[in-house]
Parts: structure tokens; sequence; C-alpha cells
């Protein structure tokens, strides 16, 4: 019974399992490289800018934004709408001034990404105690390291380097793809187990 316990909650989540599963792992492939490439080639030139990997960090920001925007027109008549579509806002806005302000200093971007690491950090962490689905402590520890990421920047400790922006935003992508894959990985587990059910 513990196995199933609470799946009723999440049910409606069920038909997307396969989905939140494979972007899950967009994510958090995506966001894994970005960080490795942050820190072992931190100087790249991409988009005619020495902006290290920031357009591809927009990029998937931006995307991710996208499809948060496709799941509260899917979910427009759930509880889920509204938070779908604050993600949705959030992650656009940011990834489209991060896309178009590549010629910027980071001195000029900093502030901006430690606010969206904060502000997304501080959704996961309540969000996953509210909500408390199975692997909630994936999401509310990436949610954690977010927020303190979101501080080291405000701080400007130990850098305020374009790379370390760049770090900074493709750790919490691959935090928040992995809690999305584990979550799609409950869902999958909800869904065999329901299907057994005489």
């Amino acid at each position: 019974m513990s196995q199933i316990e609470g799946y009723t909650d999440f049910d409606h989540f069920l038909p997307q399992r396969n989905t939140l599963f494979v972007r899950g792992l967009v994510l958090t492939v995506s966001g894994g490289l970005l960080t490795l490439f942050s820190l072992l080639i931190p100087d790249v030139r991409i988009m005619f800018q020495d902006s290290s990997w920031l357009p591809m960090v927009a990029i998937v920001i931006l995307a991710s934004g996208a499809f948060s925007s496709l799941d509260a027109l899917f979910w427009r008549r759930t509880k889920e709408f509204y938070t779908n579509l604050q993600i949705a806002v959030l992650d656009s806005i940011v990834g489209i001034v991060l896309l178009t302000e590549l010629s910027k200093s980071a001195d000029k971007l900093i502030m901006l990404a430690a606010a969206y690491l904060m502000i997304k950090g501080l959704f996961r962490v309540f969000a996953g105690y509210a909500v408390h689905f199975s692997h909630f402590n994936v999401a509310t520890f990436g949610g954690m390291l977010s927020v303190f990421l979101g501080i080291l920047l405000w701080q400007e400790w130990p850098l305020s380097s374009m790379w370390f922006i760049c770090f900074c935003l493709s750790v919490d992508i691959f935090t928040r793809g992995w809690a999305l894959t584990r979550f799609g990985v409950w869902l999958k587990l909800q869904y065999k187990l329901k299907n057994q059910a005489p």
C-alpha cells in the first residue's frame, strides 16, 4: 500500500508520464553538459560574443519556458494552471533577456541570474514540501542548491565572471531536470501499479 499511497493526488499526471520523463532527461543532459563545458571551456565564443556558454544556457531556459507555457495551456482547467503559467513567464522572460543581452558584461547580468536562481530555488523548496510527492527531497535539494548559487552570484563570490554565471544557471537546469526525471520514473511506476491492481 505504501508504494501506491497518495498516487491519486497525481493521477492527472499519469498520461504525461513519458513526456515528463523525456523532458527531465533532456534538461538533465543539457544542464550536465553545459555545467561541464562552463568549467572546462569557460572562454568560448558563441554567436560572435564573449559570453561563454550563456547563449546555449539562455536557449535551454527559454525552451523550458515554452514547454511550461504548453503545460499551462494543457492544464488550463486544473489547479496546476497558475503554477505552470508563473514558471512559463519567469523562464521565458529570463531566457529572452539573457539571449538578447549577450553583449552586456557579467556585471550587468549577474543580478538577474542571482534573482532568477533564488526565486526558482525557493519555489522548488516550498513546492516540494507542500506537494510532498515521491522523491520530493531531490527537488528540495536542487532548490536549496539553486538558492545557494543565487546568493553566491548576488555576493559576487568567488567570481563575477560570465562563465560562473553560466555554471550556476547550468547547475540549476541539471537539478531541475534530475527532479523531473525522478518524478517521471515515479509516475511510470504508479501507472504500472495502477494497471496491475484488481
